[in-house]
């Protein structure tokens, strides 16, 4: 790839489109310590990469934003094959166009993974912006055969994410630990809402 792409020592990211689900959930089961998800809305990358958006995981969150006539989308995966080349805050950066260019949506959200050792540098790169630090609520963090796995998961395999029945299935291969706080980052596409955000951060 042509030099002049270099962006903080890693290379632009390459064409991005949009991608089936079948490819983006064979690249999250190779590369991404979560592996697949259901429910993709869109995902955009290329074979090297993609971000994977969804419906907002916190109903509670969605359903607030839609009150006050936001629509928000959900940033749930961001992945990349081991050792690219190239900034993965420039593939955000790209999906983000993509998403924007949908004019469905107001605002995109996600959140950092503190235990994952995410502390959300690759979001404030792109431009996104820390909303707040959330005591998470829920199931803790499960971990079969020392392997973390979501609880959408588990649901998707099992149709619950009840700790009793995971108990049952898995036994002793089962741990469960308490999620840390993690952050929540924003990326506001509607030039009001923006505007609005402004005059607030100003008062």
């Amino acid at each position: 790839m042509n030099e002049k792409y270099k962006n903080s020592g890693l290379l632009k990211t390459p064409i991005i489109k949009q991608l089936s689900i079948i490819e983006t959930n064979e690249m999250l089961d190779k590369w991404h310590y979560l592996g697949k998800v259901k429910g993709v809305l869109f995902s955009f990358g290329h074979n090297e990469g993609c971000c994977v958006f969804t419906n907002c995981r916190s109903r509670i969150y969605e359903q607030k934003m839609n009150a006050k006539k936001i629509y928000v989308i959900e940033l749930a995966r961001m992945v990349g094959k081991p050792n690219h080349k190239w900034a993965m805050s420039s593939l955000m950066a790209e999906c983000t166009k993509k998403i924007k260019q949908l004019f469905k949506y107001d605002l995109i959200v996600t959140y950092s993974d503190p235990f994952a050792g995410h502390d959300g540098m690759t979001y404030k790169a792109s431009g996104w912006i820390l909303d707040c630090i959330i005591k998470p609520d829920g199931h803790p963090l499960f971990f079969i055969d020392e392997k973390r796995i979501s609880p959408r998961t588990l649901y998707d395999r099992h149709g619950t994410q009840s700790i009793k029945k995971m108990q049952e299935i898995y036994k002793n291969r089962l741990v469960l630990k308490e999620k840390p706080l993690k952050k929540r980052f924003i990326k506001i596409l509607n030039k009001k809402l923006q505007k609005k955000y402004n005059k607030l951060i100003k008062k």
